[in-house]
């Protein structure tokens, strides 16, 4: 049986079995490893993965008299560095994804729009017929479903939808985006 040096020597020349035998005794241990940091099988098995391709990769540039075990578990750690990094960046931009309004930052410009946008419609909203406007504030501004908005103005569900869709034809219309 060969030792690990001389694996790595073997390594060192190419040689496709001794990587072999190498990875067959050291791989359990780097799995345990990266198990223990990422608490998924398959992450783990992907980061083992990943430390023997670099390993081949750069097996032309290994000191064989240098090399010791710990070599492949300083390898492991900075993969696992690496993978939270990713991951943390991943989970940043699906939260971005999921609720945009949290984290965009506005400039002073938009938010003057915005202001002046809101005042318009605003206007827009009290020039609509007195029932239209009380249907829609329940609606959009209070978040009333068009049940609880029949019920809380003694009016047909239908009467309610109907004065919905013409609010909202009339504010379109007015504010241009028909």
């Amino acid at each position: 049986m060969l030792s690990e040096t001389e694996l790595v020597i073997l390594i060192k020349a190419g040689d496709i079995q001794a990587f072999d035998e190498f990875y067959k005794r050291n791989w359990r241990a780097l799995y345990q490893m990266a198990y223990r940091s990422t608490c998924s099988q398959e992450d783990a098995k992907d980061l083992v993965q990943t430390v023997f391709i670099s390993l081949w990769n750069c097996r032309c540039s290994i000191n064989p008299e240098r090399y010791n075990t710990s070599y492949l578990f300083r390898i492991l750690k900075n993969n696992i560095i690496n993978f939270y990094k990713q991951d943390s960046a991943r989970k940043k931009r699906l939260e971005n994804l999921l609720h945009p309004d949290s984290t965009n930052h506005y400039t002073n410009e938009d938010n003057l729009i915005a202001k002046e946008l809101s005042v318009v419609i605003e206007g827009e909203i009290r020039e609509l017929p007195k029932k239209m406007q009380e249907v829609f504030i329940l609606s959009r501004q209070q978040n009333l479903s068009v049940s609880e908005i029949s019920e809380t103005l003694n009016i047909t569900q239908r009467t309610v939808k109907n004065q919905l869709s013409n609010a909202l034809k009339i504010l379109r219309t007015k504010l241009g985006m028909l």
